[in-house]
């Protein structure tokens, strides 16, 4: 019997045209999103590159280094923890899990709801454990989530101490609610299959529920502890970022504004990357204002870390995105 292949071969080649038609549309749709980014910042264009222009000052470059070199780390951490919970039930090397995240990045970048950072993701996995990989992403977005809440508890205290304005007092309270929820699920994780598994219309997607159930406690530990490291990297990476732009406030308290401004990030329902950097702005302009700080500097920082733990890494993703052949 002829190979299928060798019977069909307008149809491999029509395969492999129709994936480099959908390559090159990807690189149209990145450039145009980021041209639609810098489009919506042009108002403040001008300052900001005056901003970035006194930065680069030979008392920075250590720091500035530093804040560059965590951008790697930071991608790592959620690497690793990505390929802990694939290695559940698809191994994946260190490098692929890599690989996967930036492109992750890249295609959730230009698509609705961050959707294509799934795609991404399970690139690298069997197509018959591809959904069980959305479940596991779930879950590890879940647990980065709940590790944000824990930060943004202890940053609410450093800032407000007691006496939180009304409307934040009522945050608190969710946050505080959510902490023990997670608690309470994760406990009684292994009775939830009971529970959902009696409506119909739940069970029909067990599979992407399944990961909270059947992952042993030391998976979700050791994804609890990347997702801590990810987090403690990206806000001193923040803080660090602050201090280069010229914020001049205790220590503990940039930390403190860093944790909240990506609790706000993480808790605000985005369409996309550029509703995202805006979450970043008026989250930190928000808490900024309790402070005498320049405007200008605090906007500054925000953009210059999105532009190096986004923007940067999207296109990397996106030149890996390209160089990933139809296996």
């Amino acid at each position: 019997m002829q190979d299928t292949h060798e019977l069909n071969p307008k149809a491999s080649i029509f395969t492999e045209k129709l994936i480099s038609v959908i390559k090159w549309a990807f690189v149209v749709a990145l450039t145009y999103v980021v041209f639609q980014t810098f489009k919506q910042k042009e108002q403040n264009l001008s300052t900001i590159l005056s901003e970035f222009e006194q930065i680069f000052i030979w008392k920075n470059i250590p720091k500035i280094a530093l804040v560059f070199c965590l951008i790697f780390v930071n991608w790592a951490c959620e690497a690793k923890k990505w390929q802990v919970l694939a290695n559940q039930f698809n191994p994946l090397k260190f490098l692929d899990a890599y690989q996967s995240v930036l492109v992750g990045l890249t295609l959730g970048f230009i698509s609705p709801a961050n959707l294509g950072d799934f795609a991404g993701r399970i690139i690298h996995l069997k197509n018959n454990n591809r959904k069980q990989g959305i479940g596991s992403i779930l879950l590890g977005n879940g647990i980065q989530f709940y590790v944000t809440l824990i930060f943004g508890i202890f940053a609410y205290l450093i800032i407000y101490g007691i006496n939180f304005p009304r409307i934040h007092q009522i945050i608190f309270g969710c946050l505080v609610f959510c902490i023990f929820l997670g608690i309470f699920v994760f406990f009684v994780r292994d009775k939830i299959e009971y529970f959902l598994g009696k409506n119909k219309l739940i069970s029909r997607y067990k599979i992407y529920w399944q990961s909270l159930i059947d992952f042993n406690n030391q998976t979700f530990f050791q994804v609890f502890i990347w997702s801590v490291l990810r987090f403690l990297i990206i806000a001193w990476q923040f803080v660090i970022v602050l201090q280069i732009f010229e914020i001049h406030i205790k220590i503990i308290d940039l930390w403190a504004i860093s944790c909240l401004v990506f609790l706000f990030k993480t808790v605000v329902p985005q369409v996309n990357f550029l509703s995202d950097l805006g979450v970043r702005e008026l989250s930190a302009l928000h808490f900024f204002s309790l402070y005498t700080v320049s405007i200008s500097s605090v906007i500054s920082a925000t953009f210059f870390l999105w532009l190096i733990n986004i923007l940067l890494p999207v296109l990397v993703g996106g030149i890996l995105f390209l160089k990933i052949k139809k296996k």
